[in-house]
């Protein structure tokens, strides 16, 4: 090893940390974005999408400074060129650190995966509630084609009034 190779590890486990602590904030948000969706908070999405999109980019770059780190270790430790991932370094790698940063990825890809089946459910979610809407204003488009449809006013509907109450004749 050479003089500068042990504060890599510690770099590689910092950056493991910090894209844990950002999928954390990631998983805040998108549980927050679940409330608003619920609540149907609309004017909430615009502050919960900027906080998520800032940590995509943190966690970009994290991503790119772990690869970074990753190669260098591989350089340093004359590994085979396919160690440019940090599993496959993790595997190969004869370090007192390997424990240590295969618990911290370990930990991260978990919190990875729970963000991402979080989002997947958020998904569901607003499909529902679009499916719900668009269901409920081809009803109203479809009670708007009888030419006995009425607004409250008295006056024939027409399909820019699709979302008031109708009433029938008769």
């Amino acid at each position: 090893m050479t003089s500068a190779s042990p504060s890599y590890p510690q770099t590689l486990n910092q950056l493991l940390i910090q894209e844990h602590d950002a999928c954390c904030a990631l998983l805040a948000t998108v549980e927050e974005e679940r409330r608003a969706i619920k609540d149907l908070a609309i004017t909430d999405f615009h502050g919960i999408n900027i906080r998520r999109i800032a940590i995509l980019e943190t966690l970009q770059a994290l991503t790119q400074s772990r690869e970074t780190v990753v190669r260098r270790i591989a350089e340093i430790e004359n590994l085979p060129e396919a160690a440019t991932s940090l599993q496959v370094l993790l595997d190969c790698w004869q370090s007192p650190q390997v424990a240590a940063l295969r618990h911290h990825h370990d930990t991260l890809m978990s919190a990875a995966k729970r963000a991402r089946d979080e989002i997947k459910q958020n998904v569901v979610l607003i499909e529902g509630i679009r499916h719900f809407i668009e269901g409920a204003l081809a009803a109203g488009t479809a009670t708007m084609s009888g030419v006995d449809a009425y607004d409250r006013s008295g006056q024939r509907a027409s399909l820019q009034s699709s979302a008031a109450i109708l009433y029938q004749q008769g």
